[in-house]
């Protein structure tokens, strides 16, 4: 389900954010991402021509960049999101 009253992103979350805007295109902004009833901030990625292509958890995402799981935003790109 889908949270009803969402919170601000965290600094982590808006980061990776930006990096799947920079790789997939401007329609993957702020106002596309949801939140879970967990709290965690979701995302339907968007291709430049508009076509959904896969999901991203933004709040797993930032806090395993953060935690070294992925170790560079390389991998982030090439091992943890889709490819176009």
């Amino acid at each position: 389900m889908v949270n009803p009253t969402p919170r601000e992103l965290t600094a982590d979350e808006v980061r990776i954010l930006a990096i799947i805007a920079e790789q997939f295109g401007p329609r993957n902004t702020p106002d596309e991402v949801f939140f879970t009833d967990s709290d965690e901030a979701a995302l339907f990625i968007k291709a430049p021509d508009g076509s959904s292509i896969a999901a991203a958890n933004l709040t797993n995402l930032a806090a395993w960049r953060a935690d070294g799981t992925i170790p560079s935003d390389r991998e982030l790109l090439s091992e943890w999101l889709p490819t176009i």
